[in-house]
């Protein structure tokens, strides 16, 4: 029983971050998973704005490091506590342009982090 509850848990979580359709102008993919399916990052659009996700299936961690680096190289780190999503699981959703510098045009990269060590990683394009 308590397998079935995670089996559907992860395809539920899953489902949610798959893009639908292509991945855009810029190529990038919106959401990268851990080979277990216990955590998964994405960086998309929802209703114009940006968001960045860390959903994970169980509390790993009571807080993440989430960083982003804009085309101009600057780096900008905050931190926030895990906490528990509407519909299940774990993380936090994060709108971009309210707590990061916006660069102007190009690439940025994402990387979450727990106690140091990378969780996700993914790079979005604003052009």
């Amino acid at each position: 029983m308590k397998r079935a509850l995670i089996v559907t848990v992860v395809l539920v979580l899953s489902a949610t971050l798959l893009p639908a359709g292509s991945a855009g102008a810029s190529h990038f993919p919106h959401t990268r998973c851990d080979l277990s399916g216990d955590s998964c990052v994405s960086v998309r659009r929802i209703n114009g704005v940006r968001r960045l996700r860390l959903l994970l299936l169980f509390r790993y961690f009571p807080k993440h490091e989430v960083c982003v680096k804009g085309p101009e190289g600057d780096r900008t780190c905050h931190t926030y506590r895990t906490r528990r999503l509407f519909g299940g699981g774990w993380g936090s959703t994060i709108a971009w342009r309210e707590h990061y510098p916006f660069e102007g045009r190009g690439v940025y990269r994402v990387v979450w982090r727990s106690h140091g060590q990378p969780v996700g990683t993914l790079k979005f394009h604003v052009g």
